[in-house]
């Protein structure tokens, strides 16, 4: 999807359980996200094309999903508006035989405050690539969802393929379908995650190993699937890595905000599919989705406290959880993303109830460059992308910018600067 300057980026908030795609292509415009108003944060600001609510306990972040996906691909049937014609993208590469994408329902009840298996290491011995040798492995099949609701499974191929092979049959976005079940996930990293943050203006490149903050999902144990950066954009410290590229620290993002404290996650980041230590940890590379379970998941049906998709919630959803749009509690005007920038950057805003809003950017000398939103919006989370053009499409020179929000009787202004 091409994000267009001056055009607002609404998150959309539909209160289903069921993704309704009519006739038209399945798109991250056109499916129906539902992200509850008391969910983290981390859900509200990253996910699409999902329903997520809090367990009524409050212990539990339920993410409901139909691991489709919503950009074009060659699994699905023929007649489709998102089927695309195969071809080979290389030597090697071939198309599964009467495989197609088909819509399922999947909950995974992600823990809010997951607790870590004590006394485990993560090493070569545990992260393997083999089934059944570890009794911490995710159960094979689907094991978390990616931003955009389609399936993540654990990087072991079923018996006695290899994943290097298994490859060979992804797409134009390294997924495929688990054969004739239609089961289409994700082993390792894609741009199809990445285009979530793209439509949501956090980011402007989607290439794997390029984009300036790279997040691919969650497992359903908490434990977070990011690419070759740090939540915040930064690159990861890999002197501390272990054997499938994992490491615990604050998770803090691009605008400073915190949104979980000492939290494992992995980064699937990498030039090449190989079996050679790339990366210099002392380990084979790890190019795929988490191998080994870093933390419990008590009472969910699989052995040795492991976690997996369910067909219900582990605890149903709380009330308060149910049919409410994301809604921030305050007024607020965030830092733009990228800054500095060069030529697109992310202006976004939090609406706490219904306000006419204008979004203006000033020179420094006070004169109005451009204005982005002029209207009355209903409260949520907003997005605005500005291209470095004035009010009659003009680009302006290089230097620092005001951009200032009028919000009922709420105003703010911010620094950014375009850089040439």
């Amino acid at each position: 999807m091409v994000i267009r300057s001056k055009i607002l980026i609404f998150s959309l908030f539909v209160f289903s359980n069921t993704i309704v795609t009519g006739q038209g292509a399945y798109t991250l415009e056109s499916c129906e996200t539902s992200l509850g108003n008391n969910i983290p944060t981390f859900f509200q600001k990253y996910f699409q094309c999902v329903d997520i609510k809090l367990s009524e306990s409050g212990q539990y972040v339920n993410l409901y999903y139909k691991g489709k996906a919503p950009y074009e691909s060659w699994y699905y049937e023929d007649g489709h508006p998102n089927h695309i014609d195969w071809y080979s993208q290389g030597q090697g590469y071939f198309l599964i035989p009467n495989a197609y994408i088909i819509e399922n329902d999947y909950v995974i009840s992600i823990p809010v405050n997951p607790d870590p298996r004590p006394g485990l290491v993560i090493d070569g011995d545990a992260v393997d690539g083999n089934v059944g040798n570890n009794n911490y492995e995710y159960p094979m099949g689907s094991v978390g969802s990616a931003l955009n609701g389609v399936n993540m499974f654990n990087p072991c191929a079923s018996p006695p393929d290899v994943i290097e092979d298994e490859a060979l049959c992804f797409d134009l976005y390294n997924a495929h379908p688990a054969g004739p079940s239609g089961i289409y996930h994700y082993h390792t990293n894609s741009s199809g995650p990445l285009e979530v943050l793209e439509y949501k203006g956090l980011i402007t490149n989607t290439t794997p190993g390029t984009g300036e903050v790279e997040v691919f999902g969650i497992m359903c144990d908490g434990v977070l699937v990011l690419g070759c950066t740090e939540l915040d954009g930064s690159a990861p410290n890999e002197s501390d890595w272990d054997a499938q590229n994992g490491h615990v620290h604050n998770m803090v993002d691009e605008e400073g905000v915190l949104h979980f404290t000492d939290r494992y996650h992995t980064h699937i980041c990498y030039d090449e599919i190989t079996e050679n230590d790339t990366d210099g940890n002392g380990y084979q590379e790890h190019e795929f989705t988490p191998e080994i379970s870093y933390y419990k998941t008590p009472g969910m049906g699989q052995s040795y406290d492991r976690c997996g998709a369910m067909s219900e919630p582990f605890e149903p959803d709380g009330e308060l959880a149910v049919d409410f749009a994301a809604i921030s509690t305050f007024f607020s005007l965030y830092k733009n993303y990228p800054n500095p920038f060069n030529p697109i950057t992310s202006l976004r805003y939090d609406l706490p109830e219904e306000a006419q809003v204008i979004l203006t950017v000033y020179d420094l000398m006070g004169r109005e460059v451009t204005q982005l939103v002029n209207t009355t919006q209903e409260a949520g989370y907003k997005s605005v992308q500005w291209d470095a053009t004035d009010n009659f499409g003009n680009p302006v020179s290089a230097g620092i910018y005001l951009y200032q929000i009028r919000a009922g009787e709420f105003v703010q202004t911010k620094k950014m600067v375009l850089l040439k």
